[in-house]
């Protein structure tokens, strides 16, 4: 068997944060889903286009604490 770390790669690097950016879309589309239920079109194509883990981890926080969905609109723009 192969003895090296996928992740002292920058393919498996890349392969890590891609899985991070999916991961990180669904929690901010679940989050949306099931506190506001209706999530538009334009909103998903928004959150579709972030590919920055870091953006991704602030609007899921965004997600749970905007008290509507208007409020998160404000923070997607």
């Amino acid at each position: 068997m192969l003895n090296f770390d996928l992740m002292d790669t920058v393919a498996g690097k890349q392969l890590f944060e891609m899985g991070q950016v999916k991961a990180l879309r669904e929690m901010v589309l679940d989050v949306l889903n099931t506190r506001f239920e209706i999530v538009s079109n334009e909103m998903l194509d928004k959150i579709r286009a972030i590919t920055q883990v870091d953006n991704l981890k602030k609007l899921h926080s965004d997600a749970l604490r905007c008290p509507d969905l208007d409020s998160f609109k404000g923070k997607l723009s």
